[in-house]
């Protein structure tokens, strides 16, 4: 069971990065749940699919272009699993050098109807503050 919940998150995974690079951000948080949270870094939680995509499109809008996401660990039961994993991501702000982040995420993922979606997100940098 636990395999074939790892390969539906690693496609998942890959369709997260595809909606970056195209720039869709409907198409990013159509891989959440409707009552997804979102949990991201300085910032306050964001709630619902609605406010995921807005959150996703004002990342694009503020250069974020890809993102490579590398599933470290799989575990759970029934309809919850959670994934440990690693990110890359590329910031390419307009007028400004491009951004390399790169850090460490945790999902919770549901099953749903319509197949394996997040629910929960959460993820930090390993990127050092400047000092």
């Amino acid at each position: 069971m636990s395999e074939k919940v790892r390969e539906a998150i690693e496609k998942a995974n890959l369709k997260f990065a595809e909606g970056l690079r195209k720039g869709d951000a409907a198409g990013v948080a159509a891989l959440y749940t409707e009552d997804a949270v979102l949990l991201p870094p300085n910032c306050e939680m964001v709630r619902g699919r609605q406010g995921i995509k807005e959150f996703w499109g004002a990342a694009i809008q503020m250069g974020v272009k890809n993102g490579v996401l590398t599933t470290v660990e799989v575990s759970g039961s029934g309809d919850m699993f959670h994934e440990m994993g690693k990110y890359t991501l590329k910031i390419e702000p307009k007028g400004q050098k491009p951004i390399e982040d790169k850090g460490k995420y945790i999902v919770v993922w549901k099953r749903t109807a319509d197949g394996w979606k997040i629910h929960r997100d959460i993820w930090n940098s390993s990127i050092p503050l400047p000092k």
